[in-house]
């Protein structure tokens, strides 16, 4: 499989069960665990896809391998989002209505919105982007 194919397979993996694929799935993907290791590492490299340490997927934006404190639902799937921006955005790539469920930053309390008909059901508060896009890569976990 070609690094264009894994990623839409690994995108493939995210939307429909709100997971990263497995090694074990990757490895067989791509013909073997060194194979994938490096496809992986090209993706990341592209930024197409983010790994962490130990050459895991962490983020397949705007997809979280990890769970944060955005959380989006829609039927029985749950998606972990990386931040604010990507809980909005998972709704809108998929073409689904959904639940948000998250934090205020400023005050931790929870906040719960929803995606209808690609609407969002509120307009309190906003979303404080820190970083300017153009150093976002510098660290994409912490931005």
């Amino acid at each position: 499989m070609n690094d264009d194919a894994l990623r839409y397979a690994i995108y493939q993996t995210f939307a429909e069960t709100g997971r990263a694929p497995g090694d074990d799935a990757l490895a067989a993907w791509c013909g073997g665990e060194s194979a994938a290791a490096a496809s992986l590492r090209r993706l990341h490299d592209a930024h197409a896809l983010v790994i962490d340490d130990v050459g895991s997927i962490r983020m397949a934006l705007p997809f979280s391998a990890v769970e944060t404190e955005h959380r989006v639902t829609s039927g029985v799937v749950t998606w972990w989002a990386n931040c604010a921006w990507d809980s909005l955005a998972i709704p809108a790539a998929l073409g689904i209505d959904a639940t948000i469920d998250s934090l205020w930053m400023d005050t931790g309390e929870p906040v719960e919105m929803a995606v209808v008909d690609g609407k969002l059901n509120s307009r309190d508060g906003f979303i404080h982007v820190k970083i300017p896009a153009r150093n976002w890569w510098d660290d994409v976990i912490e931005t």
